[in-house]
């Protein structure tokens, strides 16, 4: 989309991949809504974005909350006009063997990556329709293509928006609303635990920084494809996944192990802390 002063509203904007996009995105034909739950931190954002953009409004959020999706919309059109693009950026992360994990962590997890952007999409759409035209990208993951033993909620909300990402679009399709989906690998931010980062670096993953990442979601954001997943290997094992996903358990087997016995150290960190 390069509609004069398009409206795009940004969500996780104070993250690491957030406050990349936020600062990839602006420009003098764009106006920016910022959402995230750290009011401070966003506001230290658009101070830095304000002078590059047409226009910089943010919204300090909860997305886990109910009824939040509908409020953000709502603020967001009232305060820069209709939504051109809306990008679903907000996430959070876990690691840890299934069988230990905190209820109140899996409800976390399902509620902020997937069911807000549901959300937010639904309270978007209308007005995308009535104009007739739009651009929702969903932010996801590799993990959403491919699970990994030690991240099972956290590839169940990534599966599901990709798996909801693909059937809105067909929807949607002649509507003059699209949708993309961004698969990130694994990046360098502050969504990652300290054992997720010393896991990455024992199983020598591919690793980006957050620009990397942002990369993609602008370029997703300003074209057509409905697809863009980070990586030539990670793209191919998402591929024989897909059709042979067999083979991927076996050829995941000693990385899977490896990543689970680091899960497991850090759970004995915890316990000795506590």
């Amino acid at each position: 989309m390069t509609a004069t002063h398009r409206h795009i509203l940004l969500t996780g904007a104070s993250g690491g991949i957030g406050a990349a996009t936020a600062a990839a995105l602006a420009d003098k034909n764009t106006r920016l809504t910022l959402v995230a739950r750290n009011p401070e931190r966003l506001r230290q954002l658009a101070d830095r974005l304000a002078p590059r953009c047409a226009g910089v409004v943010t919204i300090a959020a909860d997305l886990g909350a109910s009824g939040t999706a509908a409020r953000v919309i709502e603020e967001a059109t009232a305060a820069q006009g209709g939504i051109d693009v809306l990008v679903n950026c907000a996430g959070v992360n876990d690691f840890g063997r299934f069988a230990q994990a905190a209820p109140e962590r899996i409800e976390a997890l399902i509620l902020t990556n997937l069911l807000a952007p549901i959300q937010l999409c639904r309270a978007a759409l209308p007005g995308m329709l009535a104009r007739g035209r739009g651009r929702i990208v969903n932010v996801g993951s590799v993990m959403g293509g491919v699970g990994f033993a030690g991240f099972g909620v956290y590839c169940a909300t990534k599966f599901g928006l990709r798996g909801f990402s693909e059937a809105l679009r067909r929807e949607l399709k002649g509507s003059g609303v699209s949708v993309a989906t961004v698969a990130p690998r694994y990046t360098r931010t502050a969504l990652n635990t300290a054992a997720m980062d010393r896991m990455a670096r024992a199983v020598r993953m591919n690793t980006d920084g957050p620009e990397t990442a942002a990369g993609a979601i602008v370029t997703a954001v300003n074209g057509v494809k409905p697809e863009h997943t980070i990586g030539a290997m990670e793209r191919l094992l998402v591929r024989v996944n897909g059709l042979l996903p067999g083979a991927v358990d076996t050829a995941l087997a000693t990385l899977n192990r490896r990543m689970l016995d680091h899960a497991d150290a850090a759970g004995e960190i915890v316990e000795r802390r506590a």
